[in-house]
């Protein structure tokens, strides 16, 4: 074993010695795994969060929406839907879709809506995938009577479940003599649940047919949504729709639509991670009060180890794998703690939200390049901490140590 290491580790867990040493020592090392798994937590969390509205969002609306300047929507999507097919090589899904505010009455109770005609073979949204009851079913029952899929938290609000019979009345602008609404019975075929509020509250679905003609809009549609292979070119795929379809066809990505929520987002992951590595800064430099400290209670054994030929570089190594080993053991705790208790917070999801925070329970997003990259950071800080207590002690004179009392 190497001597430097052996002597730095009877200096910290001493029973013989100063107890007051091995006591701050205990006390660095888990001001040291307290900062590490706090870090951990929530970094993870942050990255859980932005990762769950990002899918939540992207299931619902889309990664790319193209609307038209022109009020009355667009008319002729087939050739622009293939066009986008032939020139963007990302798109993996693809289709049109009506929309527009609408009320819908289930007895006495009324309530304001989005309503959103689609096409259910070709629908990019995880409605379908996320249903609570009934089935995800938009086949008109007859000309009278259509069908619609449900958010929960509107059903709720309206007293609905699957099999009864609501009223939608498309609206027009402001509703007159002259301007009467358009009015359509529905059966609600399903409910769905995504944990975003705002839509559970407010987006049901039906079929793009019955929607054109709720809303009179003959063959036009508001817009054509589609997804691409790879998130992240999603804004290249919008300036090659920009450039391919022009006037007046008007390509957006979510994060454009919804920057609002994922700027949100970012603001809550730039400060969290500075603010709680102040804590890992505090406690590496809590090393240094122990370590001088222990260079105090160790100056006759400097004293002793100088006079039996030990070099300046020689006692700078024992006091810096002293400050080393609290670190490392720190660190390594901290990892524990922090990977354990989010995987513990994964499986049994022991914290419930608000449901303004557009999710039932805590997210967790485990991103081993975060952990490897606040691990070594704390290392850094830990190796810059040690140099100051360890170089004052290899200036001890020997003499004078060896006198020290």
């Amino acid at each position: 074993m190497n001597y430097h290491y052996f002597i730095a580790k009877r200096y910290l867990f001493s029973k013989k010695d100063s107890k007051f040493v091995s006591f701050i020592t205990y006390i660095s090392i888990i001001g040291i795994s307290l900062g590490v798994a706090a870090l951990i937590i929530s970094v993870s969390i942050l990255s859980g969060f932005e990762k769950e509205i990002r899918d939540k969002v992207a299931g619902l609306v889309s990664h790319i929406q193209i609307n038209s300047f022109k009020p009355e929507g667009i008319k002729d999507y087939f050739p622009a839907i293939q066009m986008i097919k032939d020139t963007v090589p990302e798109t993996r899904g693809i289709s049109p879709y009506v929309q527009k505010e609408a009320v819908i009455r289930f007895k006495e109770n009324i309530e304001g809506i989005v309503l959103k005609g689609i096409i259910p073979a070709t629908d990019l949204s995880t409605a379908r995938f996320r249903l609570k009851n009934g089935d995800f079913d938009l086949t008109p029952v007859d000309t009278f009577v259509a069908k619609l899929i449900i958010g929960d938290k509107l059903a709720e609000k309206i007293n609905v479940s699957v099999g009864k019979k609501v009223i939608v009345f498309g609206m027009q602008g402001i509703p007159s003599p002259l301007n009467t609404p358009r009015v359509k019975q529905f059966l609600v075929s399903g409910i769905y649940e995504t944990g975003l509020r705002d839509y559970d509250d407010v987006l049901i679905y039906t079929d793009i047919q019955t929607a054109q003609k709720l809303f009179d809009m003959g063959q036009y549609v508001s817009g054509i949504e589609m997804n691409v292979s790879d998130i992240t070119k999603v804004e290249v795929a919008v300036s090659t729709i920009k450039r391919v379809l022009g006037y007046p066809y008007y390509p957006r990505s979510l994060f454009k639509l919804y920057k609002g929520l994922f700027t949100w987002v970012e603001l809550q992951k730039a400060p969290t991670p500075i603010i709680l590595g102040l804590i890992i800064i505090v406690a590496t430099f809590n090393i240094v009060g122990t370590l001088l400290m222990l260079v105090l209670e160790k100056t006759q054994s400097i004293g002793i180890l100088k006079s039996l030929g030990a070099s300046r570089r020689d006692i700078m190594k024992i006091f810096f794998y002293d400050g080393m080993i609290i670190g490392v053991i720190g660190i390594i705790m901290g990892n524990f703690i922090g990977i354990g208790l989010s995987l513990i917070e994964l499986k049994f999801k022991f914290f419930q939200l608000p449901e303004f925070y557009y999710m039932k329970s805590v997210p967790i997003l485990l991103t081993p390049e975060y952990i490897i990259l606040i691990s070594l950071l704390t290392t850094l800080l830990v190796f810059i901490a040690t140099i100051i207590p360890s170089y004052l002690a290899s200036k001890f004179d020997p003499v004078k140590s060896m006198r020290f009392n």
